[in-house]
């Protein structure tokens, strides 16, 4: 039976590329844009589905008219076309303001699976793919590393920390990939020059003020604490570590 599946992308800063200012300990975010590791394995999945069950695939993102970048990267891997909500800054609102923007054209495609990536790389707060799927009232199965689909049966392999865990659930559903899954394909040329060609609707919006306020991220103080042992003999300083071992409760 052939699949309409929509994918979830967000363009990130390139993680590899961010530089933190040694003074304010503010990173720099404005080098290099990417898309975000995990949707990646999600535009993967998104395509094995295609490739086994035929149907069509849609990847969304929001974000400025530069977000169009990431949405190019799942074109050129194979993704039939985009649709990019075009809003000034998705990080300036809260996760919940962004997740009703984003299920507003999910709706609109009606898929029978809808995935993205369990967190994004930037700020990985992981709430946006379970806020789509509670403001659409699909069933939500997180942390995937296998799938199979049996008619509108899906067959799901999660990864949890003591091993594996084995899920049913009927379409339509959101599901979000873990590293799990298959390696992301790297774009050919063929598909590169094919994405050039391929729609890619944008449409405006205006997500309603957030809830929920954050401070700026910062990277942690740097600092070191402990004891220095020095001119004093072998004997006596070893000594001294024991008594600190036992002073700790470590002995």
């Amino acid at each position: 039976m052939p699949l309409k599946i929509a994918v979830l992308v967000k363009q990130v800063p390139d993680m590899n590329a961010v530089k933190v200012d040694k003074a304010t300990r503010a990173p720099n975010l404005s080098g290099q844009q990417v898309a975000s590791s995990y949707d990646l394995y999600a535009v993967e999945q998104a395509l094995k589905l295609q490739e086994q069950h035929g149907g069509e695939t849609v990847a969304i993102a929001v974000g400025p008219a530069s977000v169009k970048e990431a949405l190019n990267r799942a074109l050129a891997m194979g993704i039939d076309r985009a649709i990019l909500v075009e809003t000034a800054d998705p990080n300036a609102v809260d996760t919940l303001a962004l997740a009703g923007v984003i299920a507003q054209q999910v709706g609109a495609f009606s898929p029978d699976i809808v995935l993205a990536g369990q967190t994004a790389d930037d700020y990985e707060s992981g709430q946006v793919g379970a806020q789509v799927a509670e403001l659409l009232n699909l069933p939500l199965v997180s942390n995937i590393a296998a799938l199979e689909v049996d008619g509108s049966t899906l067959r799901l392999k999660r990864d949890m920390e003591d091993g594996y865990q084995s899920v049913e659930v009927q379409t339509p559903a959101v599901l979000l990939s873990s590293t799990g899954l298959e390696e992301p394909r790297l774009p050919s040329l063929k598909g590169i020059m094919a994405a050039k060609k391929k729609t890619v609707d944008i449409v405006s919006a205006s997500p309603e003020a957030g809830r929920v306020t954050w401070s700026a991220p910062l990277a942690p103080e740097k600092g070191s604490a402990g004891i220095i042992v020095q001119d004093v003999s072998a004997a006596e300083a070893a000594q001294r570590l024991v008594e600190w071992l036992q002073s700790e409760k470590l002995l």
